[in-house]
C-alpha cells in the first residue's frame, strides 16, 4: 500500500467526531450543500460556508490544517480562473469600471460573479474533502447496504474493486522494474504501455477469481439475510450532527431568505 494510500485510511479511522458521524449522514449533507449552493449568487454566503467547512474538517475531523490547505490549493486556482473568464470574456461587461488593464475596463460586477463562482466551487471541494477524509469506504459501502438498501452484489464489488487499485499499482511496479532488469530502460515508450498492461489484466483477472472464489467458500449469494461483522446503526453522534447541519443550513441558506 502506498504512503498516501496509508496516510488516507489513517485519516479516516481516526477517533474524531467526524469520523465516527454516519456514512450515510455525512453523504446525504454533501447532497444537500451541492443544490442549496446552485441558488446562491452572492459572495458573502459561499465565503462563510467555505470558512465553516475549513474550520468543521480541521477540529471537528482533527485533519491537519496545512494538508487541508494543500488538497485546496488546485481548487482554488481552477476557481481564480472564474474570476479571469469573467473580467476578461465576460457575456455582459458592467457598468462600474474599477480601473483598466491594456485599456480593457474591468467591472465590479463581473469581479463579484467570477469571485462568486470560484468560491462555489473551493466548496464542492471542500465538501467532497470533509467526506473523503473522514469516511472509511468499508464503513461506506456497509452503510449504503444496511440502509440505504443497495443490492449486497453490488456493494461488494465495489469494495473488492477499491481494495485492488493499490494492488494494481504495486502489480505495475514490479513489471517495471523487472523490464529495467531485462535492459529495457526504465521509463517505457508510449507503444510498450500495451505490452505491460496484458500481464497487469491478467493478474488483475486472476486475483478477481480468487475473490470470487473465496465469497462464494463464505457462502455469499448476493442475499441480504445474513449476519454482518459490522452494524452500521445510528447513534447519539449523528443525532448531534443532524442538528448542527440543520442549524447551519437555516441560519446560511434559510434566514436570508426571509
Amino acid at each position: 500500500m502506498g504512503k498516501q494510500a496509508a496516510m488516507l485510511e489513517e485519516l479516516q479511522i481516526k477517533n474524531a467526531f467526524l469520523q465516527r458521524v454516519h456514512p450515510t449522514l455525512k453523504l446525504s449533507s454533501l447532497f444537500v450543500v451541492f443544490i442549496c449552493m446552485i441558488f446562491v449568487y452572492d459572495i458573502w454566503r459561499p465565503l462563510a460556508v467555505l470558512l465553516l467547512t475549513v474550520a468543521a474538517v480541521a477540529f471537528l475531523g482533527k485533519i491537519p490544517l496545512k494538508l487541508l490547505l494543500v488538497l485546496l490549493l488546485p481548487f482554488a486556482l481552477f476557481g481564480f480562473s472564474f474570476v479571469w473568464l469573467q473580467v476578461v470574456f465576460p457575456e455582459e461587461r458592467g457598468s462600474t469600471v474599477l480601473f483598466y488593464i491594456f485599456q480593457m475596463p474591468v467591472a465590479l460586477e463581473n469581479i463579484q460573479t467570477g469571485v462568486s463562482l470560484g468560491l462555489r466551487t473551493m466548496v464542492f471541494a471542500c465538501w467532497s474533502l470533509l467526506f473523503v477524509l473522514t469516511t472509511s469506504p468499508v464503513g461506506l459501502v456497509m452503510s449504503l447496504i444496511q440502509k440505504w438498501r443497495m443490492p449486497p452484489s453490488i456493494g461488494y464489488g465495489m469494495m473488492a474493486a477499491y481494495r485492488f487499485l493499490p494492488q494494481l499499482r504495486e502489480e505495475l511496479t514490479v513489471i517495471r522494474r523487472a523490464r529495467q532488469i531485462r535492459g529495457m530502460g526504465s521509463k517505457p515508450k508510449m507503444r510498450e504501455w500495451r505490452g505491460m498492461a496484458v500481464p497487469l489484466m491478467a493478474g488483475a483477472v486472476r486475483k478477481a477469481e480468487r475473490t470470487a472464489l473465496a465469497m462464494e467458500s463464505k457462502g455469499f449469494d448476493g442475499s441480504r439475510n445474513r449476519t454482518r461483522y459490522l452494524q452500521m446503526n445510528y447513534k447519539k453522534t449523528d443525532m448531534w450532527f443532524a442538528a448542527g447541519f440543520i442549524l447551519f443550513i437555516t441560519v446560511v441558506f434559510l434566514l436570508p431568505l426571509l
